[in-house]
Formats: structure tokens, C-alpha cells, sequence
């Protein structure tokens, strides 16, 4: 663990008084209100000083017992600006958000992209694969093998973020610890992306993501496949995979800390309740609070041997009832505006009593996706596939909630998007 850990000595200044040589303890604001993927670092050089003012951070808490302390004349708190660096800070992530989507919409097309991503899906659950089946024989992780992958993600979810992640909610049970890391990395990517991480920090939290879960290449196939309730030993059993992860990951050559610490806090909880280290609130690093978000809803939506799978609109809710005991809500909040409300690949009732599935996502109105129509719930038949875009119509039809495809006798691999 980082020497952070021992017990500090704190003291708050203004960012003015800053110099290298000083260790920030604490940005004095939530992971919104700044993009550094660690709160507390030593402050190496006079460009560090400098983003942190870009930032519009303007006080922070350094810790004299692992850095520099202040001179006692110039220490002196900064002005209570805190509503206007948030608003300002707000506004830039809506201005990140837009020109990537505005990038997209100059690129390739929805649908090109969705056929590039079949292939790029399988490609991705190969790799996995082959590198937890090396794991499980003792030999090292090759990161090389998995850069391609992640580029390759990067790439589309930068395009269009709502070509991958609904092909991912589509697994087997036979493969399903493959699947849902390809579906982690996939969802941490665009999750990042909202919240405005630069190229290499969202290379290095797919790379954490992707190999989040390699640890249960030494975890006995009969508890990972076990149909019913793991007893409290298996189940302690079971808990020991993120600490073989970190041991495995630590070992391999390329794995950066950024990476090493997505994969090894992502069964950290904000109220302290998680495993293995019990970490609370901020102590938990913004990008594994983005990877522990997105195995927590991939986990949910996908079906297994001893689960069955929740609608995503139903896991938000359910995430969402765990709002500053499981997850932060600022970043719940975020990762809504990520997958939208009613996710891409989701089934939802119209008012007219017609049922459609969920095309893509207008993230300027959540509640206003691009539908397909496609089975009238009165007749109780399909009807001819249309489409219907709810954000460009200012009357009609609009959702009243999502619906399970089970209920209607739909399968989802039959009507998935195209």
C-alpha cells in the first residue's frame, strides 16, 4: 500500500503557496471536481502546480509527515469558491461529452461500427481467454497481446459508444468470466469518457478492467460455476481472487499503478463494506470507482449458472437504492448519462401499448431515445420492425417504463440490434 496509509500530519493552504516537494493529501473536492487519477500524490514539479490552478482548484490539504510543509507566515486558507469551480467544472465535462458525440457523428456510422464490433468482440473474448488460461498454468500475462484489444475498444467507444456495450450484454454461461471482462473494460471505457479522462489514463483503466478478474484462473471451477448459495468458507474462497489478481498483475511487466489499482479495488465499497482492503469514501481512486461500477452493473444484466439477469433499467434502480453506501452518486449519476436511463438493447412500453427496443441513446434527454418498434402488446404479435426517434418528435408515443424481455416471450439474441 502507498505510504498515504500511515497516519498523516495535514494542513490545509492555498494552491499559491504550493511547491514541489509538497504531498497532497486532499484535493478539497468529490472526483468531479478534478481529473487527476490519484487525490493524493507528491508534487513533483512546477507543471503540476499549474494544472492543479487550470483545475480551478484553489485550496488543498497537504500532509507534512510524507512532504514539504509551508512556511508559517505565508500559510493562510483560500476563499470559499466551491459552487463556482463545480459549475465551472460541470460545464466543461458537458463540453467534453458534446464534441466527442459531435466526433462521432462526423465519423463512420452507427451501424458500420456495430459490424466492426462483432468481430472486434470476439477478438477481445479470445485474448482474455488465452491469457487467463496462461495465468492458470503459472506462465506470465503478456500485456503486449491485450494493447491492440484495448486500442481497438478505445477507438469505437470514442465513435460510438453505443455500438459495443449492447452487443456485450450477450453471453453464454460457457464463457462467461471472458465475456463480462471484455464487457468491464468496454463499459469503464465510455464510463471514463464521460467523465472527461484523457486518452492514456482510459488506456491504462481498460487495461485494469480487462484483467480485473484474471485472479479467478486459481479459483476452483466448482465454486466459480456452483448453482447455488457459496457456503462461508467457499465464499471467503472466492473473495481471495482479487488479492491473486493484484499478485498476478503486480508481477507482469506494463502494468502501471493506474491499472494495478482498477483492477485490485473493485470490490471496494464507499461505505467501507468491501473487500479486500475495506477502503471508504475517497480512498477509493476514481478509476476504481469507475471499474467497480461497471462490474457491479455487467454483473447484474448478465445471466449465469446460479443468476438470473436483471433488466439494466432495473440494475440502475437497484445501484441507485446503494447511493453513498455501495457507489458514490455523483458517479452513478455519471454513469446514467454514460448508458442512458433506458440502455441500448433494452425492451421498453410505449403509451400506445407497442413495445420497442432501445436503438441508441440521446444523451441530451435521456428519457427520448432512438427506438425500433417491433410487437404490439394487444394483439400480442410482432409487428413490422420501424423505427422512431422520441427526441426529433414533439408529439406521440413516449415510455412509460422498460420491460422484461422474458415476460413477452422475446428472445433478446433474435430481435439485438443491427
Amino acid at each position: 500500500m502507498d505510504s498515504w496509509l500511515r497516519t498523516p500530519e495535514l494542513r490545509t493552504v492555498s494552491v499559491d503557496k504550493l511547491r514541489p516537494g509538497m504531498f497532497v493529501h486532499d484535493l478539497q473536492t468529490g472526483w468531479f471536481g478534478h481529473s487527476f487519477w490519484r487525490r493524493r500524490f507528491l508534487i513533483e514539479d512546477e507543471e503540476t502546480i499549474a494544472r492543479l490552478r487550470k483545475e480551478l482548484i484553489r485550496e488543498v490539504v497537504i500532509d507534512v509527515a510524507n512532504g514539504l510543509d509551508v512556511d508559517p507566515v505565508l500559510f493562510a486558507p483560500g476563499p470559499d469558491d466551491t459552487g463556482q469551480r463545480f459549475a465551472a467544472l460541470d460545464q466543461r465535462y458537458r463540453e467534453i461529452v458534446q464534441e466527442r458525440a459531435q466526433k462521432s457523428r462526423n465519423s463512420v456510422s452507427l451501424d458500420e461500427e456495430r459490424s466492426r464490433m462483432r468481430f472486434l468482440r470476439q477478438e477481445s473474448i479470445r485474448v482474455v481467454r488465452d491469457l487467463m488460461g496462461n495465468a492458470r498454468v503459472g506462465r506470465q500475462v503478456d500485456v503486449q497481446c491485450v494493447e491492440p484489444v484495448i486500442e481497438k475498444m478505445m477507438g469505437s467507444v470514442m465513435r460510438h459508444q453505443d455500438a459495443l456495450i449492447p452487443l456485450l450484454r450477450l453471453k453464454d454461461h460457457n464463457q462467461y468470466s471472458f465475456q463480462h471482462s471484455v464487457s468491464v473494460a468496454a463499459l469503464s471505457l465510455a464510463f471514463g469518457a464521460t467523465l472527461g479522462f484523457d486518452e492514456e489514463t482510459l488506456r491504462q483503466v481498460a487495461l485494469g478492467a480487462l484483467l480485473h478478474d484474471i485472479g479467478k484462473a486459481h479459483t476452483p471451477e466448482d465454486i466459480l460455476n456452483k448453482p447455488g448459495r457459496l457456503s462461508e468458507d467457499e465464499m471467503i474462497r472466492m473473495r481471495e481472487h482479487v488479492v491473486d489478481s493484484h499478485r498476478i498483475l503486480a508481477e507482469t511487466p506494463g502494468v502501471t499503478p493506474l491499472a494495478l489499482e482498477s483492477a485490485s479495488f473493485h470490490h471496494e465499497r464507499f461505505d467501507g463494506s468491501g473487500y479486500p482492503y475495506g477502503l471508504v469514501g475517497d480512498d477509493i481512486p476514481i478509476h476504481a470507482q469507475v471499474v467497480s461500477i461497471a462490474d457491479a452493473y455487467d454483473a447484474m444484466t448478465s445471466g449465469r449458472c446460479y443468476q438470473r439477469c436483471i433488466e439494466p433499467t432495473e440494475a440502475l434502480r437497484r445501484m441507485f437504492g446503494a447511493a453513498n453506501q455501495h457507489f458514490r452518486e455523483e458517479m452513478l449519476q455519471a454513469f446514467t448519462r454514460t448508458v442512458g436511463i433506458y440502455p441500448v438493447g433494452s425492451l421498453v412500453r410505449l403509451d400506445n401499448e407497442h413495445l420497442a427496443v432501445v436503438l441508441e441513446v440521446d444523451r441530451t434527454n435521456l428519457l427520448k431515445p432512438r427506438l425500433q418498434v417491433i410487437f404490439d402488446i394487444r394483439s400480442r404479435c410482432y409487428v413490422s420492425p420501424y423505427e422512431l426517434n422520441l427526441a426529433r418528435r414533439r408529439a406521440g408515443p413516449s415510455i412509460v417504463d422498460f420491460e422484461p424481455y422474458a415476460r413477452w416471450g422475446i428472445d433478446p439474441q433474435r430481435i439485438q440490434v443491427h
